[in-house]
């Protein structure tokens, strides 16, 4: 089910004028494999003595996390991007076709301006919903969801992302297990891993193709149809496959885009990018994908706004939940 490509960071979709001459014999390749599924739980967390800088105040609270969420200490932010950043926006996805400095900024207006937000402690899931746990959601109360999600269930998939799943169908999910959709604002901050000093990835703002999944070898006008068409061979990885940020979160960047709680709305004083429409239920979505053809689509402040009722094969979720205030975690 499309949604173009501010919905699912990637580049404009190319004309489909060709097609059905695509419909002839494609070979699907298996899966990336990953043997480290995401295994991460409070107790993983390291030492006290181990730990640096917003870690720290995590060590407080690691004895009360949910099973596979860890402590993310509240604390203030810059959340979105400078217009003076637009040109560098360009120059980073030159490689895109038809990139320029005026088209990057009709892309990534929605990012501007830059604006500081206050964030309250919260847990966040370390790793991404899997096949696995929706399968067991779905077995456990009989939800009928609203997007095919099964399609790309099987046992060689148990641990890769859920994928095709709308907006309702991760808040039920979320609501069932006790949690919630982490709000835009928290899962950019999250993201960060506590580093201040980056701008476009959670480890730096150079690319680096070792750091997440994303299609780091562009994407071809031919391949550009075959994503359009549906007929690219799935490309997710294992939940776990990627180092984690400050956090300990995995795949914050790439494997699949993530839902969150809000309604799309222009940052204050912002632009809305021509991609607001009156009565529809656009939701945000973060996190660029592995069909991603280029780094600037997978950057920390990238945003994008999809129907609520809408799924796509490279779109999932995480789950937040909120912490006690008797915590007390706070970064400075």
């Amino acid at each position: 089910m499309g949604t173009g490509n501010r919905s699912s960071g990637t580049a404009p979709a190319l004309p489909a004028v060709a097609g059905c001459l695509l419909l002839l014999i494609l070979t699907t390749a298996p899966p990336r494999r990953s043997s480290l599924p995401c295994e991460i739980r409070s107790d993983d967390l390291p030492a006290a003595s181990e730990q640096k800088g917003p870690l720290e105040a995590v060590t407080a609270a690691r004895s009360g996390a949910p099973e596979g969420m860890v402590p993310i200490p509240g604390g203030t932010f810059l959340m979105g991007i400078d217009a003076s950043e637009i040109p560098a926006l360009a120059e980073l996805g030159s490689e895109v076709p038809h990139m320029s400095v005026d088209m990057a900024r009709d892309w990534f207006g929605i990012e501007t301006p830059e604006h500081r937000v206050v964030v309250e402690p919260f847990f966040m899931d370390t790793c991404e919903v899997t096949n696995r746990e929706y399968a067991a959601f779905v077995e456990a109360t009989g939800y009928e969801a609203e997007g095919p999600w099964h399609r790309y269930y099987d046992e060689d998939r148990l641990d890769h992302p859920v994928v095709e799943v709308s907006w309702h169908d991760a808040l039920a999910y979320a609501e069932w297990a006790g949690k919630r959709l982490p709000t835009e604002a928290e899962w950019e901050y999250a993201a960060r891993g506590g580093r201040q000093d980056v701008s476009w990835f959670p480890w730096g703002d150079t690319v680096d193709t070792e750091m997440a999944n994303w299609r780091e070898q562009g994407e071809s006008f031919l391949a550009g149809l075959w994503r359009i068409l549906g007929l690219r061979p799935m490309g997710t990885m294992p939940v776990g496959s990627h180092p984690p940020n400050g956090y300990r979160l995995q795949e914050m960047i790439g494997n699949v885009s993530e839902w969150c709680s809000d309604r799309f709305a222009p940052y204050p004083g912002g632009p809305d990018a021509g991609i607001y429409h009156e009565g529809e239920d656009l939701r945000m979505v973060r996190g660029g994908h592995w069909q991603s053809p280029n780094p600037v689509f997978i950057r920390l402040t990238a945003r994008y706004a999809s129907s609520a009722g809408e799924w796509e094969r490279d779109r999932g979720f995480r789950c937040a939940a909120d912490l006690p205030a008797s915590a007390g975690l706070r970064s400075p």
